[in-house]
């Protein structure tokens, strides 16, 4: 009985030295990596480029994918929206609760410029009434660069 338990045992811690663990597919980290443009921003919160652009470089950095020297990708952000909108009901005992949503398009090129890829992502940030917009910023920024990061490590030349 003891036996056995032993061998399931180190079967078990063989498996999970032999498995990689990580944030990234394997084989995806290292594989592109890119270089960021500052984001342009054409929407009435004037911090959105500066946030997204934070939250971009530590997105492709913890990915790995952030390029130091050679040949290198160029990621440019546009964000073309930022609307506000209410999700709960008004009530008089409750504040109502808003969300952000923010849209963002993504161009990828090549080191002679050419456009390889482009992508179209939205999320959202939620705030509460009395607050503003610019509340929900940095969670929305987040999670659309989240989602960059991801869609540019997926992509396959």
């Amino acid at each position: 009985m003891c036996r056995t338990r032993l061998l399931i045992s180190l079967s078990l811690l063989a498996s999970l030295i032999s498995c990689r663990y990580g944030f990234v597919p394997e084989g995806l980290q290292g594989a592109t990596t890119v270089s960021l443009e500052p984001c342009v921003n054409r929407t009435h919160l004037l911090e959105a480029g500066m946030v997204l652009d934070s939250h971009l470089e530590r997105a492709f950095a913890d990915m790995g994918m952030l390029s130091g020297q050679g040949p290198k990708l160029l990621l440019s952000c546009t964000i073309t929206a930022a609307s506000p909108e209410r999700i709960t009901a008004g009530s008089l005992s409750a504040t109502d609760t808003y969300r952000l949503i923010l849209s963002v398009q993504a161009h990828l090129s090549d080191p002679g410029g050419t456009e390889v890829w482009k992508g179209t992502f939205s999320d959202q940030g939620v705030f509460k009434e009395g607050g503003q917009a610019e509340d929900a910023l940095d969670e929305s920024c987040r999670l659309v660069s989240l989602q960059i990061a991801r869609a540019v490590a997926a992509w396959r030349p």
